[in-house]
């Protein structure tokens, strides 16, 4: 194994990779009790055009194949219930399929060996036939149409539609009702075959374990190690218009008792170096945070005017798109948004604010270096948008500058927006 002290940290991580392709992390916390094990692949809803293996011509595979296979994973040919599995040998198991990734997560405090055992033998052993596609499918339609139900879920719904013209993110991570109708044991095999091939995929335990003890669960698990990876994978993505696709809409949502809206910038973003693109993240990050963060005085004042009870700023980046989210709730939305447009334009930043910022973002990292769901997700999130660890996460973090931050303002085009809003249904 290769190990990689994470600077700053006091914390190791050792990383191997098999003969298979397959990703090994490993981050002992043995002052902890627990251990959380995360096993994904770098699947989720944005991939829905691809060349599949050992074939030449590219395929556009129905919205929500990703979902569907999280699903379908935990199907077993024996009929035995995972989850029954982990709760009998005192851990949690949960899975979650987002528009980048599909993980398979188990938690608990005993029986490591025997958990994760059994969680590469059900991830590793595939079972759809066409009666049991179909029965899933009433079963995802109604879990689609339950968070369509939800007054967060319409808001980001519609959001995701006003921001994107072309790009699947547009598409809800389920899919739509005609989309899962559509989906085949073919389709999934398929989608299974390729992305889920081991040198697509992580492994990553973060906690109290013993590292030889694990290590020896994985090397001898013959599920696993009979799965072979068949060469590169060919995705084929969506060139998105840098134009948002609606540039206001306002919505009328049951169960809100304010309006709530999302308002998004759209940008194009060039293609940076992993440390590069990490520390224009920082950037981003300590921009908002300066402008509209807890600590804001902007935040400070729009309360104390009563015009928001809750706001709070999110950036993504999708391929070569930026988005920045502003996710708010006011009685006159038209009002905060405009504020929000104003402080924007009259940002005035200084050298303090960055350092001030820069020493509160060190010390969350520092504060949550121990903690395994923390380090588990901060991990996993550097595995996914950088394929591999970020070892001086604060080095980079101390050398963001107030050029830097003044710079974002050159990322963001605040003229490409869309503005969703959700007043309450009378």
């Amino acid at each position: 194994m290769i190990k990689k002290e994470l600077d700053g940290f006091d914390t190791t991580a050792y990383t191997e990779e098999l003969e298979n392709g397959l990703k090994i992390i490993l981050v002992p916390l043995n002052n902890r009790k627990s251990f959380r094990i995360n096993y994904f692949t770098k699947y989720g809803a944005e991939i829905n055009e691809f060349v599949p293996l050992g074939e030449k011509k590219k395929i556009k595979v129905p919205y929500g194949v990703a979902h569907f296979l999280e699903h379908k994973v935990f199907e077993q040919e024996s009929g035995e219930d995972p989850f029954s599995f982990f709760a009998k040998y005192g851990c949690d198991a949960n899975a979650s399929t987002g528009y980048k990734t599909t993980s398979y997560t188990v938690e608990g405090s005993n029986n490591i060996e025997e958990n994760l055992e059994y969680l590469l033998n059900y991830v590793n052993s595939p079972y759809f036939t066409d009666e049991n596609v179909e029965k899933e499918k009433g079963i995802i339609i109604e879990e689609i149409n339950m968070y369509k139900d939800e007054p967060e879920g319409k808001l980001f719904d519609q959001s995701n539609k006003a921001v994107f013209k072309k790009h699947p993110c547009r598409v809800d991570v389920g899919g739509t009702e005609k989309s899962v109708r559509s989906i085949t044991k073919e389709i999934l095999y398929k989608c299974y075959d390729t992305f889920y091939q081991p040198s697509n995929m992580y492994l990553v335990i973060v906690g109290k374990f013993d590292i030889d003890s694990v290590l020896k669960v994985i090397k001898n698990n013959k599920k696993l190690n009979a799965r072979k990876s068949d060469g590169p994978i060919k995705i084929i993505k969506t060139k998105e218009p840098v134009e948002v696709n609606i540039s206001k809409k306002e919505l009328k949502i049951n169960n809100i008792a304010l309006p709530k809206f999302i308002l998004t910038f759209k940008s194009r973003i060039e293609e940076l170096s992993k440390e590069e693109l990490y520390k224009r993240k920082v950037a981003i990050d300590i921009f908002l945070y300066s402008l509209y963060g807890t600590s804001s005085l902007f935040r400070e004042e729009m309360l104390n005017k009563g015009l928001m009870t809750f706001l709070y700023t999110s950036r993504y980046i999708t391929d070569d798109i930026l988005t920045i989210e502003v996710t708010a709730e006011s009685k006159e939305p038209n009002k905060l948004f405009n504020e929000i447009l104003k402080r924007y334009k009259t940002a005035e930043l200084t050298e303090e604010e960055v350092e001030r910022i820069k020493k509160v973002r060190i010390a969350n990292l520092v504060y949550s270096a121990d903690k395994v769901g923390s380090v588990m997700n901060g991990i996993t999130s550097l595995l996914v948008n950088y394929d591999e660890l970020i070892c001086n996460e604060l080095e980079i973090i101390k050398s963001v500058t107030l050029e830097d931050v003044k710079k974002v303002k050159d990322y963001i085009d605040i003229n490409n927006y869309s503005y969703v809003v959700g007043y309450p249904k009378e």
